[in-house]
């Protein structure tokens, strides 16, 4: 098997500026500014707790690209470098309970279900905002270089599918001086850059279109419409993480996705923790070789709503030939904010 096939295998399921009041609009940069500070300033030293879109082709390299979520890689001839710094590793407490998963589970869907409707001024859209890490790796059979990549997302998503969405990379952080020539040498951007695109109506997300079921069977056939059924139990919570970072889940529809996560095979009270933004909360997980290395797939829920907070992706027990150190953080995503907010002109 070779790099590309290997990465392909590892992570094969992953799949302008809002008018807002400034005190929101600094809380949420704040926000981002933590997460981000918080992992440039972490090295692989730290790394003691287990825990798809950027192409660049060349005459005689092979180049695969992975959206949503983690790495990108192209192949070269080279000596291999140092390992490359990933975020740290979330720090796991104790359960808040003694409930196995799928109680805790049940029990924080129905915190949710009891929560109030968020009111929806007329004329306004849903509205979403994330941050997410990508660990961008080219590799070949002697060297591995790699540049950790930090974006943005915003989206506005309007009733009949239509929407924006704009996704701000910001400057990508290096482990060595050569990884950034030989980065910028084959193409890549070292400067902040930003994608904004609009979609007509029906077309804002291609596969979940219309309102989020409340109920877990159909919640089921609506996440996989238009596909076969996963094999893996993990595709599910992968989907799930996609789906809190594109839709605002209003209560019941945040009730039936914990509903539907404690019906998953294989997932287990990983522990309380504290996330990337600073925020208190529940992880659950799975453990999983579904895309061909061992990994660990979280996801972090408020304790106090119900909400989705963030999802993460750790190596557990080998890297193959991505230069990270064992447990390393391959993606995460930090849910920021979802409400109700005007279109952008």
């Amino acid at each position: 098997m070779n790099a590309v096939d290997e990465v392909r295998q590892l992570l094969g399921g992953l799949d302008p500026a809002r008018d807002v009041q400034p005190a929101d609009e600094n809380r949420r940069v704040q926000d981002l500014a933590r997460i981000l500070a918080s992992d440039r300033a972490t090295g692989s030293a730290r790394r003691t707790v287990p825990r798809r879109r950027f192409v660049l082709a060349a005459a005689g390299a092979a180049a695969l690209a992975v959206a949503t979520g983690a790495v990108a890689l192209e192949t070269y001839r080279q000596p291999q470098p140092a390992y490359a710094a990933t975020p740290a590793i979330l720090s796991y407490g104790p359960p808040a309970s003694t409930e196995p998963a799928n109680a805790r589970l049940r029990r924080l869907a129905a915190v949710a279900a009891a929560q109030p409707a968020p009111e929806r001024p007329a004329g306004t859209a849903e509205y979403l905002e994330s941050a997410n890490w990508f660990l961008n790796s080219s590799i070949t059979g002697g060297r591995t270089t790699s540049a950790v990549v930090p974006q943005q997302w915003r989206s506005w998503r309007t009733d009949d599918n239509a929407g924006r969405m704009v996704k701000k990379e910001l400057p990508p952080t290096f482990r060595s001086d050569a990884d950034r020539r030989e980065w910028q040498r084959r193409g890549g951007r070292v400067d902040p850059s930003q994608e904004v695109r609009d979609y007509a109506a029906g077309e804002f997300h291609s596969r979940w279109k219309g309102a989020v079921p409340t109920d877990v069977t159909a919640l089921r056939e609506w996440l996989t419409a238009g596909a076969s059924e996963h094999e893996a139990p993990v595709q599910y919570l992968e989907d799930v993480a996609e789906l809190a970072g594109v839709r605002l889940l209003a209560p019941a529809q945040r009730a039936a996705v914990l509903r539907f996560l404690a019906d998953l095979p294989g997932i287990t009270v990983a522990g309380t923790v504290t996330d990337r933004a600073g925020r208190s909360g529940e992880a659950f997980s799975i453990t999983s070789s579904a895309h061909g290395l061992p990994a660990q797939y979280a996801v972090i829920v408020d304790p106090r709503s119900g909400s989705l907070l963030g999802y993460e992706a750790v190596l557990t027990e080998t890297a193959g030939k991505l230069n990270v150190t064992i447990p390393a953080v391959i993606t995460y995503r930090s849910y920021l904010v979802a409400e109700y907010a005007a279109m952008p002109r």
